[in-house]
């Protein structure tokens, strides 16, 4: 995350300031975590940042480093699952701008507001993704699969839902899935009560049974206020 505040980021939640609060724009499985998703972001305007749900971009920029550096990313076809504004395909190509390496990139989301805002930017390969479903895409499959903020949120009717996803994400990768979550670690005072709060174990020991070349970082975010897991092939 960043190294100002600590948790999913906007202004007026969890965080040593208030400021740490990520993105959710996700296929949700339940109408209850789909508005929301919508209704955290329906009030958000400014840089794209902050209409994603960062309290800045040094927040968010942290967090797309820790998914490229735990998937071993080395170019290849991404798909973004939870795109919001796109901002994650400009990041990708900065890191390709010194190698000239075209950036190959799918972004859904399922949020319409984002997809026309991503679209809006040229933003290439945005599709809007209703709640609950799979991306449908030409593709099919990706080298990369990365969803950066896409968990804030609990769902009651299904508190795994979260595991579900990721293995769906992990089924249509060719290389390597990477998320990020709100650590179970974060101190009480630094919580929000509406989020989701995943334990590393937990998601460690899914990892394991998933495949045995896993990677997760709970080193990057002060206060172990949010970690990163990437599922290798």
């Amino acid at each position: 995350m960043s190294p100002t505040g600590s948790g999913h980021d906007t202004g007026g939640t969890s965080g040593t300031n208030s400021t740490d609060r990520p993105a959710s724009s996700a296929a949700a499985p339940s109408g209850s975590r789909a508005a929301a998703i919508t209704a955290f972001h329906a009030g958000l305007h400014g840089p794209t940042w902050r209409i994603a749900g960062w309290g800045s971009a040094d927040l968010q920029r942290v967090r797309f480093e820790a998914l490229l550096r735990a998937a071993g990313y080395r170019g290849g076809s991404v798909l973004d699952w939870g795109c919001g504004p796109g901002d994650l395909y400009f990041h990708l190509c900065s890191v390709h701008l010194p190698m000239d390496l075209p950036v190959d990139y799918t972004g859904v989301d399922l949020e319409p507001r984002m997809v026309e805002l991503a679209t809006s930017r040229g933003v290439p390969n945005v599709a809007l993704l209703p709640p609950g479903r799979i991306p449908q895409t030409p593709r099919g499959r990706y080298d990369y699969v990365f969803a950066s903020g896409i968990f804030q949120f609990p769902d009651p009717e299904d508190p795994l839902y979260y595991l579900t996803i990721l293995e769906q994400m992990y089924d249509i990768s060719r290389r390597a899935v990477a998320v990020n979550f709100l650590s179970a670690q974060r101190p009480e005072a630094a919580r929000a009560p509406d989020e989701l709060y995943v334990d590393p174990v937990v998601a460690a020991r899914f990892a394991a049974a998933l495949t045995d070349r896993w990677v997760l970082d709970h080193g990057y975010h002060p206060q172990a206020g949010d970690f990163t897991l990437a599922l290798l092939k």
